[in-house]
């Protein structure tokens, strides 16, 4: 499919681990070892699956996640404030692909971004961790504004 609805799936880790193996395998001339890639993550501008007409060249698309703590703008494309009353917000097409961790903590480092933590479910333990989204924050604001808030993503609310 273009698009992957992770929070269909009995085993989101498994999804995310098996194409990270895809992505290591792509690269092999390169000499990508398994062990030192890491998840890469870009919020598109895409909001809804239909949107999409073709999978990307290498990682996924993947939708149906939901922000607690904060939402996303997409005329901006950072983190913003949630409106008030609303608990959650969704989060528009989510691109997930692979990368080395040198390069990873490279292009990281020219930016400000929010390490997200995604879960399965919304208690928030290790149980139903899934892995971390890099979400770009406003140049003024620190990570750790969003980290105070408890901001996360969340598969089911």
């Amino acid at each position: 499919p273009n698009s992957f609805w992770l929070t269909g799936f009995f085993n989101p880790n498994g999804c995310l681990t098996a194409m990270k193996q895809e992505v290591t395998r792509k690269h092999r001339s390169q000499k990508w070892a398994l062990n030192d890639v890491v998840y890469h993550t870009e919020v598109t501008n895409f909001e809804r699956p239909e949107q999409i007409k073709a999978p990307p060249e290498e990682g996924m698309y993947i939708h149906g996640l939901s922000l607690e703590g904060g939402a996303w703008s997409i005329k901006e494309g950072n983190l913003v404030e949630s409106a008030p009353k609303e608990m959650f917000s969704s989060l528009p097409i989510l691109f997930v692909t692979a990368n080395e961790r040198r390069a990873e903590s490279k292009a990281l480092g020219r930016q400000l971004v929010y390490e997200c933590p995604v879960y399965k479910y919304l208690s928030r333990t290790d149980r139903y961790f899934i892995f971390v989204a890099h979400l770009t924050v406003k140049q003024d604001q620190s990570p750790n504004h969003w980290t105070m808030r408890g901001t996360a993503l969340f598969c089911n609310t």
